[in-house]
């Protein structure tokens, strides 16, 4: 699996280590974020991480540890958390072992967790307050002052500098051409079936709107039939995974997320920084991200309608586009850039460096 938890991993290592720090990478074997991490130079080490509590990887673990002289600990999964946290208390110093929360699940009320959470993790990042308060939904045991939100963030120069003609011209799409994109796996959770009926009325109000698909997943095949079949050949585009995410912005005029869930919705600061407005669901952290009728719009999940009434706002007036996303881009300065982002994750890691040598 290769999704938003591993393109963070590897962006925040890049970030750190071009600040100085030594960072290395440790996943399990033969792995997508792996083979990236190799590729961009980065220290991998291949575990095979077994059972909760196997003694043998918790000891490989320790041994890396003290080894590589690792102060900071970064988890991104409750099960690394464990066995990290476990290997830390057998290496002096101790480094700290701080898990982080991309996706508003809520933790599971049993002592394994709590166990990991109030003994082993120093410091709890959550990547939003909406994961923050799930994160303490089934936790009264959890203190919410160790849990500190830090926001992904992105550099935005690329989303600004970057020109997405090429890509229309790839597409058959005119550079005048209306443009809603949707970028992301295509599966159930993104509302995929509910853009697709918003595009009954979107494709029957503003006739010369193109509809885009940018990603793969099991619904290509049902989007491509339904294009078919609703005689929308020439009008939604299915153009499969693709690497430049800021050209991809650059060459669409709306990004719509209709999801029924979202761990935190990156493709929207994307979107954002490259001055698009955005259509998204009020879930999870999408109302921390967009601000209705600023940014772009929010809507209920499944509500095709307003959808639909959204889309045709924006792609039939130009102006409120540019005036949305001017206000988006502004946003994702102040409060979502990789700068930020890091500046944030460094604090962190110094007071926590702090608080160990004071106890040491």
């Amino acid at each position: 699996m290769f999704g938003g938890g591993e393109i963070w991993t590897l962006r925040s290592m890049e970030a750190l280590q071009n600040r100085g720090h030594r960072v290395m990478l440790c996943c399990r074997p033969a792995t997508e974020v792996g083979f990236r991490g190799m590729k961009a130079g980065f220290p991998v080490y291949e575990l095979e991480f077994g059972g909760d509590f196997n003694p043998v990887s918790i000891l490989r673990l320790a041994l890396l540890m003290s080894k590589a002289k690792i102060d900071v600990v970064l988890a991104n999964m409750d099960k690394e958390l464990r066995q990290a946290g476990l290997a830390a208390l057998l290496v002096r110093p101790r480094p700290i072992v701080i898990p982080r929360r991309g996706i508003d699940y809520p933790l599971k009320n049993r002592l394994r967790y709590r166990l990991a959470y109030n003994k082993l993790a120093t410091r709890i990042i959550a990547n939003s307050q909406a994961t923050k308060r799930s994160l303490l939904k089934n936790a009264p045991w959890l203190n919410p002052d160790r849990i500190e939100v830090v926001y992904n963030g992105i550099d935005p120069e690329p989303f600004e500098q970057a020109d997405g003609k090429a890509l229309r011209k790839q597409w058959g799409i005119g550079d005048d051409t209306p443009v809603l994109g949707f970028v992301g796996q295509l599966d159930p959770r993104k509302g995929i079936g509910v853009l697709l009926t918003a595009f009954e009325e979107i494709h029957r109000c503003v006739p010369e709107a193109r509809l885009v698909f940018v990603g793969e997943g099991p619904l290509r095949e049902m989007i491509e039939s339904e294009a078919r079949v609703k005689h929308w050949q020439g009008y939604v585009t299915v153009a499969g995974f693709m690497d430049d995410v800021p050209a991809i912005m650059n060459a669409i005029d709306v990004l719509v997320l209709p999801s029924f869930w979202e761990g935190f919705g990156i493709v929207l600061i994307e979107a954002m920084a490259a001055k698009k407005p955005v259509i998204t669901t009020n879930i999870s952290s999408m109302p921390e991200i967009v601000v209705a009728g600023e940014t772009g719009f929010l809507i209920e999940p499944g509500d095709s309608e307003t959808l639909a009434r959204h889309a045709i706002e924006l792609l039939t007036r130009p102006a409120l586009r540019r005036k949305m996303g001017e206000k988006g881009s502004k946003r994702v300065q102040q409060m979502f850039s990789h700068n930020i982002m890091i500046n944030h994750l460094e604090a962190i890691f110094k007071q926590e460096l702090a608080k160990r040598r004071q106890t040491h």
